[in-house]
């Protein structure tokens, strides 16, 4: 694969929940940009070119442990390099975006193992709400109008991200430099000129989550919360001695029940099954518009995932209209159910967003993260 000697090579991984995706691409680092000429601003429209990709199995330690993820995450780059049709090779720079790794010292062994396998010069390992944002200011860049560009970065370093798989999310992200009546103009303005002339360039921000806490304690709103809401309705119709919906014996014949008795031992049992009772989401999105029990469930999911947007919002100072508002996972992604009526529900809580817009690519945003490591460290944890 030719590439110029201004690039480098980078990887970036998005592991998941259900699977784990890996990104092989050539990214033109910020620093080859001397000035603020139209010409470099151009440079957001090529600054990444992808060129291969691989997709493997669930990448959350936390439900299949760390050997299988680590085995998934080689697997995936492996395929990223064979669709490039490139030999594998110790490349500039690498992102992992991890699920179940919420604390950073529960990302510090995962740096460590990536470092081991010699993957890369330069390492750097996140959760994975955080290459959302990343992903959706790539996604949304105006290629007719790259002078945009400053536009967009400040909108989405004051952003709200949301991830609804199987479980759920909400990262929030303030850029106080921007606006903080204790700096003049003139201290601002190189941060400014800086981030107007290469879309790869990173500010520090200010950051809280929300939600996150797990099957047990919360994933409110996400496919296993709609899943196991399904379940429990079926179990709930059993013991009324109604007859069971169309909906209902879909629900068992998705868990592979006769009835629902059955679904004791199929759901009291080691590993339990997350990524199943999470796929039920599909059906009840498939009975929404003829059974009133589905429709009522995906209405009660987007009332929590907008609770959790409004309280990331608020809990970091960001004012209504004035946000950026980026979705993701399995239950966001294509034609949606569940998008329209969040954004309803944050309009009625007085709290809607700037711009709105469902990431289909979040591994890009890994790619993008690989691409902002500096020279030193050669490790970070973020």
């Amino acid at each position: 694969m030719d590439s110029d000697s201004l690039e480098r090579l980078v990887i970036g991984v998005d592991a998941g929940g259900s699977k784990t995706k890996a990104c092989l691409a050539f990214a033109r680092p910020a620093k080859t940009t001397t000035n603020n000429s139209a010409s470099d601003k151009l440079h957001w429209s090529n600054s990444i070119r992808v060129i291969g990709s691989g997709e493997s199995g669930p990448g959350n330690p936390r439900s299949v442990g760390f050997d299988t993820v680590y085995e998934n995450v080689l697997s995936a780059v492996a395929l990223a390099y064979r669709s490039a049709s490139i030999e594998s090779k110790k490349v500039h720079a690498i992102c992992v975006c991890m699920a179940g790794v919420g604390q950073a010292d529960q990302r510090i062994p995962v740096a460590q193992w990536v470092q081991q396998a010699n993957l890369a010069e330069r390492v750097r390992v996140s959760e994975d709400v955080t290459p959302i944002r990343w992903a959706a200011l790539w996604e949304t860049r105006d290629l007719h109008n790259p002078s945009l560009y400053s536009q967009g970065s400040r909108l989405w370093n004051n952003s709200v991200t949301l991830i609804s798989g199987t479980g759920s999310i909400v990262s929030a992200t303030k850029d106080d430099s921007a606006g903080a009546s204790s700096r003049s103009e003139s201290a601002r303005e190189p941060k400014e000129n800086r981030e107007d002339c290469h879309p790869l360039f990173e500010v520090p921000l200010q950051a809280t989550r929300v939600g996150g806490w797990g099957y047990l304690l919360g994933d409110e709103g996400s496919g296993f919360a709609i899943g196991l809401s399904a379940i429990k309705e079926v179990c709930r119709a059993h013991d009324a001695g109604e007859e069971f919906s169309p909906m209902h014996r879909a629900v068992l014949k998705e868990m592979g029940c006769d009835g629902a008795i059955d679904l004791i031992p199929r759901i009291y049992t080691q590993p339990i099954p997350r990524p199943k009772i999470a796929s039920l989401y599909q059906t009840v999105v498939q009975f929404a518009s003829s059974d009133l029990i589905a429709s009522k469930l995906l209405e009660y999911a987007s009332v929590d995932l907008a609770e959790l947007i409004a309280a990331g919002a608020m809990r970091i100072g960001l004012q209504p209209g004035q946000y950026g508002l980026a979705f993701s996972g399995g239950t966001l992604l294509g034609k949606s159910p569940l998008v329209p009526t969040i954004l309803r529900h944050l309009e009625r809580m007085q709290m809607p967003p700037a711009l709105s817009h469902q990431v289909s690519q979040p591994v890009i945003g890994a790619v993008v993260m690989a691409a902002l490591l500096d020279e030193t460290p050669r490790t970070r944890v973020d």
